[in-house]
């Protein structure tokens, strides 16, 4: 198959499946963390916390996290795979560094870690939407549109792309795998406050709005709140504009930094 920017796809989906393959093996070890978690937030919250709250944004507590927690789903699915799960391959198991003495390039590898973190986004959105349908049909509230709960999966890979690339591009730098904590305490974790997951911008000063707009969580959870009140996505354009440029500069970026990992 032809090569297109010296990266062979042909290569690119055998690395894809030897990730595939490994998580095929693994799978109760892999599935459960990232679909307990957010199923906890959306009961605590949304019903615990949202029992204290008549409506927010217009619609029930419940009804305006849902989406928002689809969102995060999308974030970790990527975000951790390639930085945790990318840096074991990488340092520890050194598979990187032997799938390219194979035909298999550099790029390659790192393109097909990029493509593996969106397939974990998407695999995490999937499961994540037939948990809240499931939940909404409990409690008698369809809590995502249908057209919505179909485009999640969808979105997720761009969103899954932008969070990977950002992950690859920390991965290139950590000097060892608790170095991570750094970012997770100081970029990620701070995006589930000022993201506007949990509470409507509009109630944030000012300054907290601008400084939110700038942050990659808040443009994929206002999408995702679209797309699950049914309202398509006229209203965020903004949002997907966002979206659509910040991937391509990620995912070029943590190609190039994280190529040197692997051929110094």
């Amino acid at each position: 198959m032809k090569e297109i920017f010296g990266v062979s796809p042909k290569m690119v989906a055998a690395v894809w499946r030897r990730h595939a393959d490994v998580w095929v093996r693994t799978w109760k070890t892999n599935l459960l963390p990232p679909l307990l978690e957010p199923i906890l937030y959306l009961l605590g919250f949304g019903f615990g916390v949202g029992a204290y709250i008549n409506e927010m944004g217009g619609v029930s507590y419940v009804e305006f996290i849902a989406p928002s927690i689809l969102a995060i789903s999308m974030m970790f699915g990527a975000f951790f795979e390639a930085t945790y799960a990318a840096f074991i391959r990488m340092y520890y198991q050194r598979t990187w560094q032997a799938i390219s003495a194979t035909p298999a390039s550099a790029e390659d590898v790192l393109v097909a870690e990029l493509f593996w973190a969106a397939t974990k986004s998407a695999a995490n959105a999937t499961l994540m939407t037939l948990a809240i349908i499931f939940v909404g049909l409990i409690v008698d509230i369809q809590l995502l549109s249908w057209t919505g709960a179909l485009m999640m999966p969808v979105v997720a890979i761009p969103i899954g792309l932008m969070f990977a690339g950002m992950g690859l591009i920390l991965t290139s730098y950590t000097p060892s795998i608790d170095w991570f904590n750094i970012p997770f305490f100081l970029f990620i974790n701070p995006m589930f406050i000022l993201a506007g997951t949990f509470f409507p911008l509009d109630e944030f000063p000012e300054i907290a709005q601008n400084i939110a707009l700038c942050l990659p969580l808040t443009h994929a959870a206002l999408i995702t709140r679209s797309l699950a009140y049914g309202d398509g996505f006229a209203d965020v354009l903004p949002s997907v504009a966002y979206v659509a440029a910040l991937m391509p500069i990620m995912m070029y970026l943590g190609i190039l930094k994280s190529r040197k990992r692997i051929v110094s």
